[in-house]
């Protein structure tokens, strides 16, 4: 066998052979073997051969030859006495060496036994010595992972306050290089997300003066684009993160988004996931540009328009979806501009037109499909709006005009395909404008009633 494979001295305790028995103690028990062999032999001798003869005439003093000899019968009870003393006298040796070897055996094994013992603990000392040194090792990893997680936030705090100061700075380059970095922060620490996204929110709460139009002061035009820009960075940028899917580490769904009272004069959320969190334009103005909502989605949320002034430009949900999400148009104003819902899907949630004031401006509904969720006109007045519904499909769902005045404006539902009882107007006032049904491609729907004539309805449906 290879040296190298045998195991190896520990210091302090006696190398130990393949047997377990220490080399000395090994020698001395080949010694006490070989005289034990010797003493056997020597005792044979004795009984079998002249070796009793000599004992007789030596120790006993019995003559066996010469004249005084005793011979015959005498002569061989002598030799047969002196060959049982013999005899019990190297059974005597031979157990006595027995005993001796025994002993040294047991001592033997007791000293391996001791031996063994002192290694195992021996072993054990080094295997705590190793616990201990695992253990200090892994208590350094820690300290070397809190101290890089320290040194990464004091990383991070140093880019948010840069950032910070850049944004706030009055120079328009300067705070579109603090809007990226915000983002890049919020995409880099998920635990900074929310307040990043806050602090670009709250850039578009500043105040934000109106375009002067293409007869204003040049200077002034010009500075009104250069801070338009970055405004509508920020909303491409939350657009960005927003189509990004729910399991990508830079997606920013379910964060909220708070637009309380800002002006938007247009802004890209195309394909945006609301998925989750709540969205507040409350109060927000609507002036001019189109915010693109086209294809957006909304899941399982909330977003609020509530009091929300559209006195130009166009929201646009085209082809939108809506499954769980609630959307609050509730106390908006409608003066002028364009809230088009052409193709989208609902099916699932609540569309609320709550108290809302239609006075101007076009709301398109046409080619929606409505398989299920709620459009919901409660306490609405519409004095000089249009609101379309024309090639529409409602298989399920329901549209509600409760207490809703129809003072002035159009209401459409031309070439609409209506399944079942899911339109009701319920205490509402037709005191002017129109809302027709001419060309609707369904049956009398149960919920209308006699005092619903003064609607334009198919001539079936006054006949049934």
């Amino acid at each position: 066998m290879d040296d190298s494979y045998r195991p190896q001295p520990i210091p302090g305790i006696p190398s130990v052979t393949d047997e377990g028995t220490p080399p000395k103690r090994r020698w001395i028990g080949t010694v006490v073997g070989v005289l034990g062999a010797i003493a056997m032999l020597a005792a044979l001798f004795a009984v079998l051969g002249p070796g009793a003869a000599w004992w007789v005439e030596h120790v006993d003093k019995v003559p066996l030859d010469g004249k005084d000899a005793v011979t015959g019968k005498d002569r061989q009870d002598v030799l047969d006495n002196a060959r049982g003393r013999l005899a019990g006298i190297a059974a005597g040796l031979l157990a006595a060496a027995a005993i001796f070897y025994t002993a040294a055996n047991a001592a033997s094994a007791r000293r391996t036994a001791e031996a063994a013992v002192r290694s195992s603990e021996a072993s054990e000392r080094t295997t705590q010595a190793a616990f201990h040194s695992a253990e200090a090792s892994q208590e350094t990893a820690r300290a070397a992972v809190r101290t890089a997680a320290a040194t990464e936030r004091g990383l991070v705090t140093g880019r948010y306050t840069a950032a910070i100061d850049q944004l706030g700075s009055d120079k328009p380059a300067v705070q579109l290089g603090g809007v990226h970095a915000l983002a890049g922060i919020a995409d880099d620490a998920p635990d900074m997300r929310q307040t990043c996204i806050d602090v670009l929110c709250s850039y578009l709460r500043l105040p934000y003066d109106p375009d002067p139009g293409a007869n204003g002061d040049p200077s002034a035009r010009k500075a009104y684009r250069a801070f338009r820009e970055v405004r509508h960075t920020v909303i491409r940028l939350i657009g960005n993160r927003l189509r990004l899917s729910s399991n990508n580490p830079h997606s920013w769904q379910g964060s909220d988004f708070d637009f309380t009272d800002v002006i938007f004069d247009g802004g890209d959320l195309h394909k945006s996931v609301f998925s989750g969190g709540t969205i507040d334009f409350k109060g927000a103005q609507f002036a001019s540009g189109t915010v693109n909502f086209e294809e957006a989605e909304f899941i399982d949320g909330y977003v609020s328009f509530k009091g929300a002034q559209f006195t130009g430009g166009t929201l646009d949900f085209t082809e939108a979806k809506f499954a769980g999400s609630d959307i609050s148009f509730e106390f908006a104003k409608f003066f002028d501009g364009i809230l088009n819902f052409e193709y989208a899907e609902f099916s699932d949630g609540e569309v609320q037109f709550w108290d809302t004031e239609f006075s101007g401006g076009h709301m398109n509904f046409s080619y929606i499909n409505l398989t299920g969720g709620i459009l919901h006109f409660l306490g609405a007045t519409l004095n000089g709006n249009t609101i379309d519904f024309r090639d529409s499909r409602f298989s399920d769902g329901s549209i509600f005009f409760e207490d809703t005045e129809f003072a002035d404006g159009t209401v459409s539902f031309d070439n609409t395909t209506l399944t079942g009882d899911t339109i009701f107007f319920k205490n509402s006032e037709l005191t002017g404008g129109t809302v027709d049904f001419t060309n609707a491609k369904c049956q009398r729907p149960p919920s209308f009633t006699r005092q619903d004539l003064g609607i334009l309805l198919p001539t079936e449906w006054h006949n049934s």
